[in-house]
């Protein structure tokens, strides 16, 4: 069975039973509306939307083959008995009538439980009846070789060491490639970074073997396969729902944020047009999400064709290019707020690491293996890097910078996101690391 398949099933029978908790509670209760009426079908649209994105939010679609029975059923009790909270609460904070009627609630709690034994059994004829199909993968070998359960569907082996770039482009694009397995005696090591730094992508799965697990117990959360002696490499803690509230969250704080800026930013654009000549705006390329070049905003902060003559390069403390004005915004990062357009427009979010130009991300690759893995996630207007370094003067900084970058990669969550952005108040205040 499919995972798209099995995925819609567990849905579809959620949904069934959803819907029927409240019909039941509905004719339970003895409300003297019928099922049809708009109070009715408003009331079992808005359940049902509550529960299904409750579930989405604890992690309650993931597949046979990712979870324990028992631990998703206590979890579903748990996420049961914190929706039937909040549904308490709010029936009391607006006082609801139809939640008062007699026989609702109780009638709601029992037919919830459904289920419960729903997904027990469910769950139960997938993992007895229905075994996930083997994963097309790529081996790249280089010394030892695994003993691999059914997991995996070899398609083609190929030395790290005599590795063609291109090989791995056509056979993933012919071949519908789920994953690559890296076996390695741990030699190679700067190969086995570049190529983890190229497949690192949330569309493909990594797994290495024994040898190299020093080496990617250093940058990389990992995750112990179960009747395997692999380890998958874990590039992205936050699951497509939570990339999903992150978006949601960046919309609403930089649509609200633009709104109530709004007379500051024309008070800026005003005094950057009396200062120097120059457009208002400072539009640059960077490089975002897997590679894909983008025009970021800021205001402007130097002369006009501040690098005619230099080409592209840092800026450096009392860099004679920036202007009065922008002597002032810089040290408040005032000169990043147009990038809350790159936000709404999905190029960046608010947290993240900071995109870099496309001349200077050429050249870090060559320099640092690793240095991809920072363009698999949204770059952002601030990061755990911008509160814990300074600005980028050399490639010793940006090295450092990367620590940081997969730090947070590897650790990315909402509540992370939170403290960068409290921590990055508190750095302007400060006027911490800028020039």
């Amino acid at each position: 069975m499919s995972r798209k398949l099995e995925f819609l099933i567990t849905l579809l029978g959620d949904i069934i039973l959803l819907v029927l908790a409240f019909v039941i509670s509905w004719k339970a209760a003895d409300i003297y509306m019928s099922l049809i009426s708009s109070h009715a079908l408003i009331g079992n649209f808005s359940f049902l939307f509550f529960w299904l994105f409750l579930f989405q939010s604890f992690n309650l679609y993931r597949t046979r083959s990712q979870i324990q029975i028992i631990n998703e059923l206590s979890r579903l009790f748990k996420v049961l008995c914190l929706g039937m909270i909040i549904i308490f609460s709010l029936a009391f904070l607006f006082n609801i009538n139809f939640i008062k009627a007699p026989g609702f609630i109780p009638a709601y709690i029992i037919t919830l439980s459904s289920l419960i034994v729903w997904r027990f059994m469910w769950r139960g004829i997938v993992g007895e009846y229905f075994k996930p199909k083997p994963e097309k993968v790529l081996i790249f070998q280089n010394g030892d070789a695994v003993e691999h359960n059914s997991k995996f569907n070899i398609i083609e082996k190929i030395r790290i060491d005599r590795l063609n770039p291109d090989i791995p482009d056509t056979l993933l694009k012919n071949n519908n490639i789920k994953g690559i397995v890296i076996e390695s005696n741990g030699s190679h090591k700067k190969d086995i970074m570049h190529l983890m730094s190229k497949f690192a992508d949330a569309r493909y799965e990594i797994f290495v073997s024994p040898r190299i697990y020093p080496l990617i117990y250093q940058y990389f959360l990992v995750k112990k396969m179960p009747d395997s002696p692999l380890l998958k490499v874990i590039f992205h803690p936050l699951s497509n729902w939570d990339r999903f509230l992150k978006r949601i969250i960046d919309i609403l704080i930089a649509s609200i944020s633009l709104i109530v800026l709004s007379p500051i930013l024309a008070i800026i654009s005003i005094l950057i047009i009396i200062d120097s000549p120059g457009s208002i705006l400072y539009k640059q390329q960077r490089v975002g999400l897997r590679g894909n070049k983008f025009t970021l905003y800021k205001f402007r902060s130097m002369v006009s064709d501040a690098e005619k003559n230099t080409g592209p390069v840092w800026a450096s403390k009392n860099d004679t290019r920036i202007t009065r004005v922008g002597r002032f915004l810089r040290p408040f990062r005032l000169d990043e707020l147009p990038q809350l357009l790159n936000v709404l427009k999905g190029d960046m979010s608010f947290v993240g690491p900071r995109p870099e130009r496309p001349a200077f991300v050429k050249n870090l690759q060559k320099e640092i293996p690793l240095y991809n893995l920072r363009l698999n996630v949204l770059p952002g207007i601030t990061g755990l890097a911008q509160i814990k370094h300074n600005y980028d003067q050399t490639v010793d900084d940006v090295k450092k910078k990367l620590e940081y970058d997969l730090e947070y990669i590897n650790n990315m969550s909402l509540k992370l996101d939170l403290k960068i952005f409290l921590k990055t108040i508190l750095t302007v205040v400060k006027k911490e690391g800028a020039h």
